[in-house]
Formats: C-alpha cells, structure tokens, sequence
C-alpha cells in the first residue's frame, strides 16, 4: 500500500516490515534514523513500549497511551496515534454522544477506541476474558456478558478474533436499531461480525476502511501532504483478495 504510494508521488522510498522486540526498539529506530529513515509504523506491544523515547506526542497518544506513528523531527522521534485519529475521522459526525458503547477486547486497540468514544461522552464497557479494573473505560464486564442483549449504540471488536489464522467466534453481539459496529480485524474483510451486522442491516466501519484511514493520515506526519488514497485502496484491495 505505502510502496505503492511512494511510487505514484515519484518518492524514492520503501516501505518495509523489521522484527523489533521491546528491548532493541531503541537501538533499531537509532539504526534506522542513520540509515535515512523518515517515518515508522508500530505494532503491538512497541506502541506502548516506544512512549520514553519521543520528544513529542500528539493528543491522541496522550489519550490512549499509544503511539502507532512515528516521524522524525530536529529533536528526535515524535509520535502519533493514526488508529485513533483514524477511528475519529469514520464515525459518523456528532453521532451517538451521550450512547452506551461495547468494546469485545481489552488491548491496545481497545483502549484506543475507548479514547475516541468518550471524547464523544460515551459510557464504554469492555468485555475480558480475564475482567480487571481498567482506567481508560467506564465499565468491565465478563466474556460471556457481551451476549447478553443490551441498548448498545456501538459495538466494536477489538480483538484478533476473526482475522486469517487466528480463532473465531461464531456469536457476536450487535448494536440496537440506529447503532453501528466498528471492526479492527482487516484480513479478512468480511469478517463474521461483519457478516452479522450486514444480515441485520446495521451500518459497518471494517478493518480495511480503518487500516488505510490510518495509513493515509500518516502521511501527514511523514511528508506534510495528504496521500494518494485511491491508489492505497486499490494496492491494499488487490492484496485483500489474494
């Protein structure tokens, strides 16, 4: 997707994955800055692992305590969080304030989503596998609770439950007439949560929408320019149906 970009803007420049435990992420983005590098993408558990070593964080890094995205400045690496930015800009406008949201998941990409539902004053439970007291949301609940039928406004997944090699979940719970679902799992895309809203109507953010969203607003960061979004889906479409 970001090859692909690099390409169409005439930028000499790759995109390309690194294996990077905790313990070496400061020495490999040290290496990486030597080497010319401009702008990293962080993955689990490095999102939260990188936060001592930024000279900046954006609002959303301050709100879900994670940065995704990192560009380099005249006083080091600066981060940002595009997963939450991305989520914020996809919801629909002004939309469910004051609702009840249901996050299946107690991650990272829980705790960002949380972030952009109570900006929006939304009281956000999250169901666990292991439940504990969780500071970034309103309320915890036990797995199986997530069934039980609720007025959920917006009910997200937040897991990797569903994605192409890991387990599934044939139940899912769903929003009440009016809601939406918002699922971070991309590959594939038409997940069975997705299947589920999609029988029952019930208006859909999917992973893939999210990843790109996320991806393009990184460019921001990285370049200072919006990227070429048409040519970003059509990258990541061909590759999604692969």
């Amino acid at each position: 997707m970001h090859n692909c970009a690099f390409r169409e803007c005439g930028y000499l420049a790759h995109y390309l994955p690194v294996e990077c435990s905790p313990r070496e992420l400061a020495e490999k983005l040290e290496a990486f800055r030597q080497l010319g590098g401009r702008g990293v993408n962080l993955t689990r558990p490095l999102k939260e692992q990188v936060l001592p070593l930024l000279v900046n964080t954006g609002e959303w890094v301050d709100a879900s305590g994670a940065a995704n995205t990192l560009y380099w400045t005249d006083q080091g690496w600066a981060g940002q969080n595009t997963d939450c930015a991305a989520l914020d800009n996809l919801l629909p406008a002004r939309a469910f304030s004051g609702g009840n949201a249901l996050i299946v998941g107690g991650g990272g990409v829980a705790r960002a989503t949380a972030a952009v539902l109570r900006r929006r004053r939304m009281f956000v439970v999250v169901a666990m596998r292991r439940p504990q007291p969780l500071t970034w949301a309103d309320a915890v609940i036990a797995w199986n609770d997530r069934l039980l039928p609720q007025p959920w406004d917006v009910v997200v997944n937040a897991t990797p439950l569903g994605q192409i090699g890991e387990n599934q979940e044939a139940e899912w719970p769903l929003p009440s007439a009016g809601g939406m679902i918002v699922e971070w799992v991309y590959h594939p895309r038409d997940t069975l949560f997705v299947q589920a809203a999609k029988a029952h109507n019930i208006p859909i953010i999917d992973g893939l929408t999210l990843l790109v969203e996320q991806a393009a607003l990184a460019w921001r960061f990285w370049f200072g320019h919006e990227a070429p979004r048409e040519v970003m889906w059509e990258a990541i479409q061909s590759w999604s149906h692969k």
